[in-house]
Order: structure tokens, then C-alpha cells, then sequence
């Protein structure tokens, strides 16, 4: 029997509606746009979701048919151009690969773009249409995905990461191939139910291994173990997304038994409701971190700013990490980053070893930060660009734009041309910093950064400058979430 031919892309893009940074066409081609066979041979042996994809094809016999590959790094809104040209150049392929068994996708869920406040599913749809009814859909989404009805509804399978920091998203490209050989082979009928409670959690609390994530998950992976049931979602949702379908939802997805799927996604959507408050908290203020810092004896301190997250959608532009530790005579220590191309310019014309005075940072918008003048010696110049060791984003290629490392009174601070969150050991070790030697490492970040940095270090202390990521959704000038929604508008 000939091999079912299955079109596998991804195209991801977490949209934060208060970023002033637009995600044109520019914006999307420095992140970087990869066609054809290109995706599988960028994908194999990589911690992602197309990697399980194709691993899932190896062990169900599937042919695959790569398209595309786009993961933009998270900012502001998708220009009208950049949006219609990624799914032209999708659907394209989609039309010129036919005739199709069926399609997997990874997605984000959470991509909002100036004329379309619901993306990706604005994405399935229109993908539905071109391939018909009978062709199957299977979509894996990020956990802080902001799930609509649409989506649901498109797709034959939906499938949402079991883990933040997210270390399992090539387990669940896996198992989302599986799944669609098992519609192909018409061994399951899908149905799923979508609960969406009124909550508008934030990520800090967020992380998977503890609660109130933890309690959710053990009780979604404790539902899974009935037979009737093929996959159980939690995603905990994007707030500055700034759309209706915002916020936390439960995905149940049963073989062809409705009744349950509705009865499991009440359950667990009645738990989260219970469990609401333990998502509040965990930032400390900068007097706290101070504190922290004066009673260090010994060991090291992961200092983390959330509310200039370049993956929640911040310009990764703000000094207050930097202004903080030169206040605090706290060495050594080592940043990541700040993001400023014009400091990095300046640093390439003067060369390594040289003394520079810079005004760094504070350049994109007045919301994270005023500027601030500095001297520091030019250690190093880089491409930026450097291999993930993991275990998330394991084999990945980050790539930071051109790089200098700027030693300010003791301080190894990377600026960089582009933002991307720290999420790995190597962005200090590609640019010759031991991050096992520093007493602080300061990182733009919320929770992806502990999958590698928590297990090195002491302590954890985020704190939360000025910005449009932070923890305090009050800040934010909503206008299309779901009202009333907790925890704005409900005790």
C-alpha cells in the first residue's frame, strides 16, 4: 500500500496588540522563512514540533510533503501584507501538492494581524476551504495559546503542549502524527469540546512543574488514561493578545463520544477556576531583589525583568536590569540582553579591546525605560548566532543579529541587533561567558528561561520593570478581551 502523502508546515507567531513594533514583511524575513525540503533537513534532530512530525512519519508510514517553515519572533501586530503573503505562499503550496491524505500544522494560536483579530484561525479556515471536508487537519499549538472556536472547528485534531518551559513540544509533533495516522487508517472519529472560563491568567505562574499549572496537568494526564479519550489541552492564553478568545481554555477531545468530552472540560475548567489565585504572584520588587542580593553569602542568582519579554512581546530594549545591578555593586555578573543596533554599530567601528561611551537602550518606545549613558571595554564581537543545547529548543539555531559583549564596570552585557529571549546556556558561553562563574545572571524572560538556568542556580528572582509584558494586566489598555473576565473585572 502506497504511503498516505501529508503536508507539513508551521507558521507561528505570538502577537502582543501593545507592542509598537509591526511584524512586516522585513520583520518576518530576518526571522528567517524556509521552504520545501529545507524544513525537514532544518528540523531533524531539533527539540520541535516538526521534528516529531517527522519522526511520527518514519513510524506510521506517512509521505511528507514540507511547505514552510516561519516562526517570527513574538512582537506586535502581522501587517496586512506580511499576513496574506505567508498564507498565499502556505496555500499555494497546499494547492500545488495535492492530491493530499492530510495536513499537519504547528502553530502558535496566539497571532493576531491588523485586519484579522483571529489568525490562526482565520488560517484554518481559509486552509478548510481549499482542501475540503475529507482531508484531515491536525494542528499542535503552543500552551499559551489563545484557542477560539474557530480553530476548534477546522481542525479534525487539536493538540496543545503538555509543558512551560515548553521541553515537549517535539513529543507532542509525535504524537499529533500518530493521531492523524489513526484518522487515516479510520480508527478514530474525533469530537472535541471547547470550555473557555473567564480567566486571563498571566505566565509567570504559569510553569508546568508546579502549581496551579501542575494540579491542572495531573488531572488532564489522569483523564487521558480513559480509553474514550485521545488528548486533553490546557492552555493557559496570551493576554496583550488583546482579542476575544484571550485567556485560558480546555481542548477535550474524545473518540467519537461527545458526552464526555463536554463533562472532562467542565471538570477541569471548574478546577482552574478554583485554582485562580495561585496563578497571581511571584515577582519581587526590585527592593526585595536587593535584599536578596545583599545576603548572598555564597551561590549565584538567575535575576530575571518579565516585563520586557522579547517571546511575550517586548523590544528586549530596556536597561533597568543593568541600571539595577550597577546600583547594587553586584559582580560578576552577565545580561541578556539588550537589544540595540545602534550600540552595536558603534561597538564594530571601535573594535574589540576599545572603550566606547554609549547611550544604550530605551530607543524603541517611552513604555520600557528611559536610556542610559554608559562606558564599557568592547570584549567580543559576534554573528549572534549560536546552537540551542536545551532541552528546549534543543539543536535550534537562535540567532541574535550582529552581537557585542560591552564589559560596564564588571557587567558582561550583550547587545544585540535583535530581541529573542535567553532560554539557553549557550547565549552566554557563544560569547565567552561561563555563566556557571557569574554570582548574577540577569535575563529578559518569564518561564522559558528555567528549563536550562534553574538547575545552575541558588535562586530565582524575577522582578518586573517598566514594559508591556509584566505580570500587572491593569497596565494594559484593553479593548476587545471578553469582559467581565478575572482577574479585571471578577474576584
Amino acid at each position: 500500500m502506497a504511503r498516505r502523502r501529508v503536508a507539513i508546515a508551521e507558521l507561528s507567531h505570538e502577537t502582543n496588540s501593545f507592542s509598537s513594533v509591526p511584524v512586516d514583511l522585513a520583520f518576518v524575513e530576518r526571522c528567517g522563512i524556509v521552504r520545501g525540503p529545507a524544513v525537514i533537513e532544518q528540523a531533524r534532530d531539533t527539540a520541535t514540533v516538526l521534528a516529531g512530525f517527522i519522526d511520527a512519519a518514519a513510524e506510521v508510514e506517512l509521505e511528507l510533503v514540507p511547505l514552510l517553515s516561519v516562526w517570527i519572533t513574538p512582537a506586535g501586530k502581522v501587517t496586512r501584507e506580511a499576513y496574506e503573503t505567508l498564507l498565499a505562499v502556505l496555500l499555494t503550496g497546499i494547492e500545488r501538492a495535492q492530491p493530499l491524505d492530510g495536513v499537519l500544522l504547528a502553530l502558535h494560536g496566539a497571532m493576531v494581524a491588523e485586519h484579522v483579530s483571529d489568525g490562526d484561525g482565520e488560517l484554518l479556515r481559509r486552509l478548510r476551504a481549499l482542501i475540503g471536508s475529507r482531508v484531515p487537519i491536525v494542528a499542535v499549538l503552543d500552551l499559551h495559546a489563545n484557542i477560539s472556536p474557530l480553530m476548534v472547528q477546522q481542525v479534525d485534531l487539536l493538540l496543545g503542549y503538555h509543558t512551560y518551559p515548553h521541553v515537549d513540544q517535539r513529543e507532542q509533533g509525535q504524537q499529533a502524527g500518530r493521531l492523524l495516522g489513526r484518522l487515516l487508517r479510520g480508527e478514530i472519529r474525533p469530537t472535541t469540546v471547547l470550555v473557555k472560563p473567564p480567566m486571563l491568567p498571566t505566565s509567570q505562574r504559569m510553569t508546568s512543574d508546579r502549581p496551579p499549572m501542575r494540579l491542572l496537568f495531573d488531572r488532564a494526564r489522569a483523564m487521558e488514561h480513559d480509553p474514550r479519550v485521545l488528548d486533553v489541552t490546557v492552555a493557559g492564553g496570551f493576554p496583550p493578545a488583546d482579542v476575544p478568545e484571550a485567556g485560558l481554555s480546555i481542548v477535550v477531545t474524545t473518540d467519537n463520544d461527545p458526552a464526555p468530552a463536554q463533562q472532562l472540560a467542565d471538570e477541569l475548567a471548574a478546577l482552574a477556576w478554583e485554582l485562580r489565585h495561585g496563578f497571581l504572584g511571584g515577582v519581587a520588587t526590585w527592593e526585595e531583589a536587593a535584599a536578596t542580593i545583599r545576603a548572598m553569602i555564597r551561590g549565584s542568582l538567575v535575576l530575571v525583568d518579565i516585563a520586557d519579554n522579547p517571546w511575550s512581546g517586548g523590544p528586549g530594549d530596556s536597561v533597568e536590569l543593568l541600571r539595577f545591578l550597577l546600583q547594587q555593586q553586584a559582580r560578576p555578573a552577565a545580561l541578556a540582553l539588550v537589544r540595540d543596533p545602534e550600540v552595536v554599530a558603534h561597538c564594530r567601528q571601535a573594535g574589540v579591546r576599545a572603550t566606547v561611551d554609549v547611550v544604550l537602550g530605551g530607543k524603541t518606545d517611552s513604555l520600557h525605560g528611559p536610556p542610559l549613558r554608559v562606558r564599557g571595554r568592547v570584549r567580543l564581537l559576534s554573528d549572534g548566532r549560536y546552537i540551542n543545547a536545551g532541552p528546549m529548543h534543543a539543536g535550534v539555531t537562535a540567532d541574535l543579529g550582529r552581537t557585542a559583549v560591552l564589559a560596564i564596570e564588571g557587567i558582561a552585557v550583550l547587545v544585540t541587533e535583535r530581541a529573542e529571549s535567553p532560554i539557553d546556556l549557550n547565549v552566554f558561553r557563544s560569547h565567552g561567558i561561563e555563566p556557571t562563574e557569574q554570582r548574577i545572571l540577569a535575563l529578559k524572560g518569564k518561564g522559558h528561561f528555567r528549563a536550562a538556568f534553574e538547575p545552575i542556580a541558588e535562586q530565582v528572582v524575577l522582578v518586573k520593570g517598566p514594559g508591556i509584558t509584566g505580570s500587572d494586566l491593569t497596565r494594559l489598555p484593553f479593548r476587545n478581551i471578553r469582559r467581565p473576565i478575572w482577574p479585571l473585572d471578577l474576584a
